[in-house]
């Protein structure tokens, strides 16, 4: 329910926390990680109000995987909301949080291998399930560039390789280097009529070679598995500080409800000015429409799909594909089903009932088939929304009646 109220492209996010074949978290640590998840890339927003989620886990692969999808979507305002900060943040911000958890989860820490070109998310995620003209010339290179990567490699290690310019150098005994940028050197192998990209540390420029094969040599130590009492107190304050700052900004987000056009509060009235020179008062004989202030809608709260106990089933093939929702999703189509009170949440779904009947008025006398089609579609977003806030208000009920269950629970004993 939640990505099919989106109309925006981009619909949800998803992705993947692997552990190695040798590390067996339980069931109580996974939920651990799930919620330490949630209040990292979420911080600030609320679990089943702000936001909603999709997990489930697998093990076909020969170790655990636990696979996610998050609608982007923040459900009380209806604005385009991204767990992930934009750009190499994004990275640093998984890669503190993949060393906190391991950390406090007694596993190895993952350590990269320095003398690798490293593989494109188009290689790992849509090259092994594409049938495309594109896919089949990157499959038929991939051979080599992974031939070439460990050459590289062994060329450092025998100290042949010191700078770029000899990488370079030798990079040509097997093709065309058809271009050379700060972060990558793409290289067309003779036979070839597509060029690789060739990635990673040693191919970035300014790349400190002695160190990089320092690195790999101590690749396997055991040092290198954990972290010190300062490494990880360096890692937990970068954590912080970005965990911090998604919370600054999803406050900032779900403070300014969605209100459609940038004009949506605007004064109806005469102008000021018309190219600096004020306008001139109405005669006697001009008709003068009264000033009106177009009243913005209410907040309306979509509902959150709720936690289930078994484990269910998701492909997270895309980012952009449409999620089809679950049958036994809460659906509230009828209108007699909207709950009545003094609520919050109440005088929203009263607000969108408002604006969609008088859509449904404009609907009737629109003489034009484009705009009626247009105002139609705004009347199905809305008959969504509705639908949607109903089923968060039955949500928000259920959670204070377990909440109040519980209490009493505990209360009974005492």
């Amino acid at each position: 329910m939640a990505c099919e109220s989106i109309t925006r492209k981009h619909k949800y996010v998803s992705g993947t926390l692997a552990f190695e074949p040798g590390e067996r978290p339980t069931d109580k640590q996974l939920i651990a990680v799930v919620q330490e998840f949630r209040k990292t890339f979420m911080a600030g927003l609320e679990h089943g109000v702000n936001f909603t989620d999709f997990w489930n886990i697998h093990e076909d692969k020969g170790r655990i995987e636990l696979n996610y999808i998050i609608p982007l979507t923040e459900l009380t305002t209806g604005r385009q909301m991204n767990p992930f900060p934009v750009g190499k943040a994004k990275e640093d911000f998984k890669d503190a949080f993949d060393a906190v958890t391991n950390h406090n989860l007694g596993y190895d820490q993952i350590v990269r291998n320095p003398l690798k070109a490293s593989s494109s998310k188009f290689e790992t995620k849509v090259l092994p399930h594409s049938d495309s003209e594109l896919a089949k010339q990157v499959r038929a290179a991939k051979p080599d560039k992974d031939s070439i990567s460990v050459n590289v490699g062994y060329q450092i290690l025998q100290g042949n390789i010191t700078n770029r310019q000899q990488l370079c150098d030798y990079l040509e005994n097997f093709g065309e280097i058809t271009r050379v940028n700060n972060n990558f050197i793409s290289l067309k192998v003779r036979g070839s009529q597509k060029a690789f990209r060739l990635k990673g540390p040693v191919y970035e420029h300014g790349a400190d070679f002695k160190n990089l094969k320092n690195e790999f040599l101590a690749k396997g130590a055991d040092y290198r598995k954990q972290l010190n009492d300062a490494d990880f107190q360096k890692v937990s304050n970068a954590l912080k500080r970005l965990t911090d700052s998604r919370r600054q900004f999803h406050k900032k987000l779900i403070s300014q409800p969605m209100t459609g056009r940038s004009n949506k509060n605007r004064l109806y009235g005469e102008k000021a000015t018309v190219k600096g020179i004020p306008k001139q008062p109405a005669t006697t004989n001009d008709v003068q429409q009264p000033q009106k202030v177009k009243e913005a809608p209410a907040q309306a709260q979509p509902t959150a799909q709720p936690q289930q106990p078994s484990k269910p089933v998701v492909e997270p093939s895309s980012s952009i594909k449409q999620q089809q929702p679950s049958t036994n999703q809460p659906q509230a189509s009828d209108s007699s089903s909207m709950p009545s009170g003094g609520s919050s949440s109440d005088g929203s779904i009263g607000g969108l009932r408002s604006q969609l009947a008088d859509l449904m008025s404009q609907i009737a006398n629109a003489k034009n088939p484009a705009k009626a089609a247009a105002l139609k579609a705004k009347a199905t977003q809305l008959e969504n929304q509705i639908g949607a806030a109903v089923a968060a208000e039955r949500i928000r009920k259920l959670k204070e009646a377990e909440r109040f269950n519980g209490m009493s629970g505990k209360k009974n004993k005492l």
